[in-house]
C-alpha cells in the first residue's frame, strides 16, 4: 500500500502549519492526504467519542479508495458507536456507518443496501437541521 507504515515520523515532526493548528491534526491531515489513513488512524486513540469517530472516518475513506479494509473500518465504527453519547455523535456515527454499507454495497463487498439507507435515515433523524456541521457526518469535535 502506498505509504502505509512509512512516513508517520515525517508528519509528526514540526508543528502545525499555523500557530493555532493542533500538531496531531495536522499529522493526521498530512498522512491523510498521502493516502495513508492506517498510519493516521494509529495516532488516533478512540478515548473520546470525536477521536473514535474521526478514527472510523479515517478506515471507511480507506475502504472507499482501496476497497480494503473493511473488517478495520467496521471495528473502528463500533468502537466509536459504542462511545457516542449525544444525539449529534450517535447521527454521526450512523452516518458513517450508513457510508460504509453503501461502499460495499457499491463495491460489490456485501449487499448492505438496506442497512445503508437505515443508518443514513438515523443519521438525518439524530443530527439537529440547521446545527452547524450538518450537512457533514463527522466533525472534528465541534459542537
Amino acid at each position: 500500500m502506498l505509504g502505509e507504515g512509512n512516513v508517520a515520523h515525517t508528519a509528526m515532526s514540526g508543528d502545525g502549519t499555523t500557530a493555532e493548528d493542533d500538531p496531531l491534526q495536522t499529522a493526521v491531515w498530512r498522512l491523510r492526504s498521502r493516502a495513508c489513513w492506517v498510519d493516521a488512524a494509529a495516532l488516533l486513540t478512540p478515548a473520546t467519542p470525536q477521536a473514535a469517530l474521526q478514527r472510523a472516518s479515517l478506515l471507511v475513506e480507506r475502504c472507499l479508495y482501496t476497497e480494503t479494509g473493511w473488517e478495520d473500518a467496521e471495528d473502528a465504527l463500533r468502537t466509536a458507536e459504542a462511545l457516542a453519547h449525544t444525539d449529534d455523535e450517535r447521527g454521526a456515527a450512523a452516518c458513517e456507518r450508513g457510508y460504509l454499507a453503501y461502499a460495499a454495497t457499491l463495491f460489490q463487498v456485501r449487499d448492505r443496501a438496506d442497512e445503508a439507507r437505515a443508518a443514513l435515515g438515523r443519521a438525518a433523524a439524530l443530527i439537529a437541521p440547521g446545527r452547524e456541521g450538518a450537512g457533514r457526518c463527522w466533525t472534528s469535535g465541534a459542537g
